[in-house]
């Protein structure tokens, strides 16, 4: 089987993680037989990555020459352009919806930090026409005989759903795949060191409101007596005091090297005020390692089941005791199976190719 990915960036050396659960879908499909080409509409030339090629949005391809085509997070400017143009030859057209590509993002999305640029009300006015109008052009191509769509979660369907107003003739066709996590945290289990580095880890872009390291902060200050390393790059800390039992590592750290981090620290903390999924989060509870979780309907649909997980309403980060929440590594292993990603590769294909 020939697949044709469309993604709006894809991962290179210079820059391995724009797009990287793409790239490890991209892998998976690869072990199972699948031929794949991706067109990356910012590569300039075309280039081999780990062995998938990758070619540039000027390349002349012919669409009938692919059994399906999957487009993730699509776009107007871009996916929908050629896809539009390209349609009468496209066998099969699956598209991801990861995110705020399918919602309309003044209803979901946080308010930026005080100090950060507030956008003006031409800018917003022009945001919610665009949102309205990517929906249109979503909606009727989805009513196309050879398209269909997979979400991430339950919870993205049924808002993708009520932004779109997707009839159920037009969503019986679509399915719900969760993302997988990266095999490290799949086949690995969570091991704490004797000497621990801290109590507790979070892996977090710093300025990104949706990720919520307020609330990480704000449980530092309430549980002085406990130390914290964050992870991740950002001016947060530029505009906001640093809590004296909080060490920051201005650095990113590679999927692959997060497990053995992992074991030198008793939990993790991940909290968020948005997410489809939240892939970070479910590799750190499926790796074992106890992990403290936003009480959201999402965060709920991916971990209820995980008994190393603790749930904290994002309101009561402020004054949640850690001395009270009993902190237990994963035992039945058995629940990570839902993220397995041999096990979701196949499911995806299955649907990809259905006839």
């Amino acid at each position: 089987m020939k697949l044709l990915v469309l993604s709006e960036t894809y991962p290179h050396i210079n820059s391995i993680y724009q797009m990287a659960y793409v790239h490890s879908r991209n892998i998976q499909y690869k072990k199972q037989g699948v031929k794949i080409d991706v067109l990356s509409f910012s590569a300039k030339s075309a280039y081999k990555y780990e062995n998938i090629t990758v070619l540039p949005s000027t390349t002349y391809i012919d669409f009938s020459n692919y059994d399906a085509v999957v487009s993730h997070a699509p776009n107007i400017r871009n996916h929908y352009r050629i896809i539009r143009k390209n349609l009468k030859k496209i066998k099969n057209l699956v598209l991801f919806f990861h995110g705020h590509e399918a919602l309309i993002i003044d209803r979901y999305y946080p308010a930026p930090y005080p100090w950060q640029k507030q956008k003006n009300a031409f800018f917003s006015l022009a945001r919610k026409f665009y949102d309205h109008f990517k929906l249109y052009l979503l909606k009727n191509l989805l009513k196309k005989g050879n398209v269909r769509a997979i979400y991430v979660s339950q919870w993205m369907k049924d808002e993708a759903t009520h932004c779109m107003k997707l009839s159920d003739k037009i969503n019986n066709k679509n399915i719900i795949i969760n993302n997988s996590i990266n095999e490290a945290f799949y086949k690995e289990r969570y091991s704490p060191t004797l000497n621990l580095l801290a109590d507790f880890i979070t892996i977090r872009p710093l300025d990104g409101p949706k990720y919520a390291i307020d609330k990480v902060v704000e449980l530092a200050h309430f549980n002085p007596e406990f130390s914290f390393h964050i992870y991740g790059k950002g001016d947060y800390f530029q505009h906001n005091t640093l809590p004296p039992n909080v060490k920051i590592f201005d650095q990113f750290i590679e999927q692959k090297s997060i497990p053995v981090l992992l074991n030198k620290y008793r939990a993790a903390i991940m909290p968020t005020r948005l997410d489809a999924q939240g892939v970070m989060m479910c590799e750190m509870a499926s790796y074992g390692i106890p992990t403290i979780v936003s009480n959201l309907p999402v965060c709920r649909e991916m971990l209820s089941e995980f008994s190393n997980c603790i749930f904290i309403d994002n309101s009561n980060f402020c004054d949640t005791d850690l001395n009270k929440l009993s902190f237990t590594p994963l035992i039945d292993f058995s629940v990570i199976q839902k993220f397995s990603p041999d096990y979701l590769a196949k499911k995806e294909l299955d649907f990809i190719f259905k006839k």
